[in-house]
C-alpha cells in the first residue's frame, strides 16, 4: 500500500477482512479461479514423478497466492488507491475517519501493584 494521500473517494479508512470479501468483484473471482488453476497446471506440468499430489500442492499454493492478492486489491479500492467507483455506489464514501477504540498492541498499559491479580498476600496469620 502507498503511504500517500489516495487519489480517489475512501469507501472505508479501515477495512477488515469480511468488507474485502463483501466488496469482491466478478473480475476477483475470475482471478481467483485463474491463478489456482495456472498453478495446478503448473504442477502438473512439472511434477514427473507424482503428477497428482504435486498439481494439488501447486494449486494450494496458488488458491492461497490468490487470496492475497484478491485481498490487497479489494482494501486498495475501499481506501482508495485504486478506481472505486462500484464501491462508492454499493458502500457510499466516508465522511470522517474512524475512532479507534482498541488500543495499540506496541504500547501496553502496565498494570498498578493494586491491579494484579494474586491476593495480596497476609503475613499476619504466620506468626
Amino acid at each position: 500500500m502507498p503511504y500517500g494521500q489516495p487519489d480517489y473517494p475512501i469507501v472505508n479508512a479501515d477495512p477488515e477482512l469480511d468488507d474485502c470479501i463483501k466488496s469482491m468483484r466478478k473480475r476477483d473471482y475470475f482471478n481467483v479461479g485463474a491463478i489456482t488453476s495456472a498453478s495446478w497446471a503448473y504442477g502438473y506440468l512439472f511434477g514427473k514423478p507424482a503428477r497428482m499430489a504435486t498439481a494439488s500442492t501447486a494449486a494450494a499454493l496458488g488458491l492461497t497466492f490468490a487470496s492475497f492478492v484478491i485481498i490487497q486489491d479489494t482494501r486498495s479500492r475501499l481506501l482508495g488507491y485504486s478506481p472505486n467507483e462500484a464501491e462508492q455506489k454499493k458502500f457510499g464514501i466516508q465522511s470522517y475517519p474512524p475512532k479507534r477504540t482498541v488500543q495499540d498492541p506496541r504500547y501496553p498499559t502496565a498494570l498498578k501493584p493494586s491491579d494484579s491479580p494474586r491476593p495480596i498476600l497476609d503475613w499476619k496469620n504466620y506468626d
